[in-house]
């Protein structure tokens, strides 16, 4: 972990609930520092992406991201739209 890029869905979610990170920083692998960005960074290109490095995105499937895309189905089904990919 501590040779990747990181990027979380949460930074206050994910340093709190992942395991992997947890248990990296109480072994002192990785710190805050090493976390790149959360999704929002990713999506609008804050990221640095290193090539040789390896990326590793981490999520805690927070519930709320599931119930946006639920709504978003529902929506458009009700208007006749295909369903999103």
């Amino acid at each position: 972990m501590a040779r990747s890029t990181v990027v979380v869905e949460s930074r206050a979610t994910d340093w709190r609930e992942a395991g992997d990170l947890i248990l990296a920083r109480r072994s002192g692998a990785v710190d805050e520092c090493h976390i790149a960005g959360d999704l929002a960074d990713l999506v609008a290109g804050r990221v640095a992406v290193t090539s040789g490095r390896p990326g590793l995105f981490k999520s805690v499937g927070m519930a709320w991201e599931d119930l946006v895309v639920a709504v978003a189905v529902y929506e458009r089904r009700m208007r006749g739209g295909p369903d999103p990919q």
